[in-house]
Parts: structure tokens; C-alpha cells; sequence
């Protein structure tokens, strides 16, 4: 097992976790074309290599978290937004979940970061539960109405 930066030939395989993070996260407004998450990573990496960080298990990619530094405008105090957290499905419950989150608050760490904000979609309680696990809580609740799920 190793922790590591992403490099260029991993994007393949971490565009295809970015889609099912989407899937997770916005359902039917997925955005589910693997090129898209390609583009995005291919220009995250000339910035934000340092904090996307990829989990290798016997050579293969089991997992992948992507972490970005912030400055607050006002306060000028560093903060870390998790964007992305993904464990492939046969490596879900096991110690390796822990050790990529755990790499992800060392970076934060070494960043200076005060705070750390994670999103995560309301049905998603495995994340949920690990990001309770870590201590972190819940500040924020988005409520949504679409027009067609109102009363006519």
C-alpha cells in the first residue's frame, strides 16, 4: 500500500472515480462523461498536484482524495476544501479508508490549514459516518424545491 501524488497516466482511472463521485453526489444531474472529469483533472494537476493524492494497493489504484488549499478573502486564514473522496468498492470498510482520509489531514496539517470543509450529499452516510468518525460537523444544510415536485 502507498500513498502518493496523482500523476498524469493515473487520470484515466480518477476520471472514472470523479463520475461516480458525481453519480453519488447529484444523481440524475450527474455529470457522467469521463472526459469532462478528464479535462478537469488534466488542469487541477498544473496547480493542485500536492493535494491529490491517490491510494495504490498492489500496484493497482484503490483510492483517490483530492484536497484544496484555501485562503479566506477576509480573515486571510488558510482552510482545505475536500472536493473529492473515493474508495474503490472491494477496499470499502477496511483500514485503507482510514489511511487515505488520515494522508488527507496530514496534508491539511502541513498546509496550515485551521479548518477543513467537507461536502457531502445528504444520502451518502458512509461518508457521513467517516467524516463524523474524524470530527467534523455538520454546519450547513442546502434545501431544495423543484417545480415539479411541488403541489399544483
Amino acid at each position: 500500500m502507498s500513498i502518493r501524488e496523482i500523476e498524469p497516466n493515473d487520470i484515466a482511472i480518477i476520471a472514472k472515480f470523479e463520475t461516480d463521485i458525481s453519480v453519488i453526489s447529484f444523481g440524475e444531474d450527474a455529470v457522467t462523461d469521463p472526459q469532462f472529469h478528464a479535462k478537469k483533472l488534466e488542469k487541477a494537476l498544473r496547480y493542485e498536484k500536492k493535494g491529490m493524492l491517490v491510494l495504490e494497493v498492489d500496484g493497482n489504484i484503490a483510492g483517490w482524495m483530492w484536497i484544496t488549499p484555501k485562503e479566506n478573502f477576509v480573515t486571510k486564514e488558510t482552510y482545505a476544501n475536500f472536493r473529492s473522496f473515493y474508495i474503490e468498492a472491494s477496499f470499502r470498510g477496511t483500514a485503507y479508508v482510514d489511511e487515505l482520509f488520515e494522508a488527507g489531514m496530514t496534508y491539511c496539517k502541513g498546509e496550515g490549514a485551521m479548518h477543513i470543509i467537507g461536502k457531502v450529499h445528504v444520502s451518502n452516510l458512509p461518508m457521513r459516518l467517516l467524516y463524523k468518525k474524524y470530527g467534523f460537523k455538520p454546519t450547513h444544510l442546502t434545501m431544495e424545491l423543484f417545480a415539479n415536485d411541488s403541489d399544483d
